[in-house]
């Protein structure tokens, strides 16, 4: 059966909406749950309430990416490893650990429990929560990372076949089955609350249906009920588009 949407799911990406990370504390035994639950795992007690993390935790053991263990859909988060790590509440976690290099590997290593923090990242229409360290060089010394803005050239200069890459793929283009585009589409209007005639295969749910991250984490909701098949939001929003979507549905289906 397919995981329903609930009224925890949507308080919680609410409020990584408003740049809060959101727990559940026990009032019984004070034990705090993250991702946040509504049953405490320490006394069973089901009266759980809302509690904002400090952030703050130690990374305990480390692990480097490998070419088997790095996900496309996290490149954009690089430099980054994954490493075992407890917040300052309590919970632990086997989490993604941003800023982590192979020039301060050692480093970080040698000085295990490690400081490091939450921090709430933009994903493609929709924000989550990871962790970092602090930037730092081989030495331990701090640095300071830029985010260089990527050339911009100008039209004439831009080589036909680069351009053609550059544009949104044709709804032609997209080889999923044309039911399940259009039961796609009729979802995610649905969601978004809008008119099914202005979307299509090659409709980008990033810029073309901005919106809180709550509505497309509504949405992959909907189509595991539709489909029956379970569906990740770091998959479906690196689909990117609806047409995407509908051919990692189609994948999904045809596995079983």
């Amino acid at each position: 059966m397919a995981i329903k949407l609930e009224k925890l799911v949507k308080t919680y990406y609410d409020k990584l909406e408003d740049g809060k990370v959101m727990g559940r504390k026990c009032p019984v035994c004070g034990n705090v749950e993250w991702p946040p639950v509504y049953a405490c795992n320490a006394c069973g007690s089901y009266e759980t309430e809302w509690y904002e993390m400090s952030g703050k935790a130690s990374l305990v053991e480390l692990y480097m990416t490998t070419t088997m263990s790095a996900k496309p859909a996290y490149k954009p988060f690089e430099p980054y490893a994954y490493g075992w790590v407890k917040a300052e509440e309590g919970p632990e976690r086997n989490v993604m650990i941003r800023n982590v290099t192979k020039q301060n590997e050692a480093y970080v290593r040698a000085h295990l429990p490690y400081p490091c923090h939450m921090e709430i990242v933009q994903c493609d229409g929709y924000k989550s929560c990871v962790f970092a360290i602090d930037p730092i060089d081989g030495e331990g010394n701090p640095i300071t990372i830029e985010k260089k803005a990527a050339p911009v050239k100008k039209e004439e200069e831009t080589p036909a076949a680069e351009a053609e890459a550059a544009a949104p793929a044709a709804p032609g283009a997209c080889k999923a089955k044309p039911e399940t585009v259009a039961a796609l589409i009729k979802l995610a209007a649905e969601s978004y609350k809008v008119d099914p005639a202005t979307l299509s295969a090659a409709t980008v749910f990033e810029t073309e249906l901005k919106a809180p991250s709550v509505i497309f984490v509504g949405f992959c909701a909907k189509i595991e009920d539709e489909f029956d098949v379970m569906v990740t939001i770091t998959d479906a929003s690196a689909a990117k588009t609806i047409g995407g979507v509908a051919e990692l549905v189609d994948k999904l289906v045809e596995e079983g």
